[in-house]
């Protein structure tokens, strides 16, 4: 044995969540009247919304889901999605794993994501698709097209990591007193976000959104920071061209048009917000919507 050497005593590390496979990844935009007739299937799925407000349903309930929510359906749960009379942006993801009731707790609930988890969704999304292509009804890639280093292990990784995180923040809201706290700072969060949604064309200060939600300047601007990790006021800017990229896709609109329905004082400050936001100029992001897999309303998941 060599001088120095150490024995260690080893530590398990035995999966409480295992995803086993993956089924599906989709990006749709929805017209305001969209509305899916339903379906049922094995996989878990995971509906997220990006931007807007959408209607989901099942036998049971009927929850809607706002911009930065996303609701967990069981296997074989039979349910349908619809806009809610405005455009939306909403991610589908469909899965299956190896302890089903561990998932039970977070199933058929609508649940506010902060932004780390939104950032696992995006990154899941990202990866993802490249995983799946040409299968389910996603398109295969295209020429140019590459799969990322790892992006079988990125995607089973950040798909854990985001459901465990998701259950470790239940269980700790269940056993504490701070859960009572937690949740009414979600509430408040959510008023805010539905307060922002349904004014995205006016100018909002912030005395008027605190005025609105019952709490101070400084109380809802910490509230809100702490729960999303961004400002209202960007958090409001990023909801604005979000709703510029549907407006982009549907095509019915100039650029300046734009630019004026959502309230920007010029163009050029619309088109600067809209790159630092996206990566993309509006002309440079209408080119590549038109050449991308994201589907608007696609003849499998048609209109009743």
């Amino acid at each position: 044995m060599e001088k120095g050497y150490v024995e260690l005593t080893p530590t398990d590390l035995p999966p409480t969540l295992s995803i086993d496979q993956l089924y599906s990844i989709y990006s749709y935009y929805y017209t305001p009247q969209f509305s899916f007739r339903g379906e049922c299937h094995k996989p878990w799925e995971i509906v997220y919304v990006q931007s807007g407000r959408v209607i989901v349903s099942t036998p049971e309930y009927s929850c809607p889901l706002e911009q930065g929510m996303m609701l967990l359906h069981k296997p074989l749960d039979f349910h349908r999605i619809r806009a809610d009379n405005i455009s939306c942006y909403v991610n589908v993801i469909s899965f299956t794993v190896f302890e089903c009731e561990t998932l039970l707790p977070l199933a058929d609930k609508p649940i506010l994501l902060d932004k780390t988890e939104q950032g696992y969704l995006v990154n899941i999304i990202s990866d993802g698709t490249s995983i799946i292509a040409g299968k389910n009804h996603v398109p295969a890639m295209k020429k140019w097209e590459t799969k990322k280093f790892a992006a079988h292990q990125v995607v089973k990784n950040l798909l854990e990591l985001l459901l465990l995180r998701l259950l470790r923040k239940q269980s700790d809201e269940a056993v504490s007193e701070a859960g009572t706290e937690t949740s009414k700072m979600n509430s408040a969060v959510l008023s805010v976000i539905n307060l922002l949604s349904d004014n995205l064309c006016e100018k909002l200060s912030l005395k008027k959104i605190a005025r609105k939600v019952g709490y101070s300047v400084s109380r809802i601007s910490a509230i809100f920071k702490e729960v999303t990790g961004e400002s209202i006021i960007n958090y409001f800017i990023r909801m604005r061209i979000q709703k510029a990229q549907e407006l982009i896709v549907s095509n019915r609109m100039t650029f300046r048009e734009i630019s004026d329905y959502l309230g920007f004082d010029t163009i050029q400050y619309f088109c600067s917000r809209f790159k630092k936001t996206t990566g993309f100029t509006p002309l440079q992001y209408k080119k590549l919507v038109e050449n991308s897999n994201t589907y608007c309303d696609t003849n499998f998941n048609k209109t009743d």
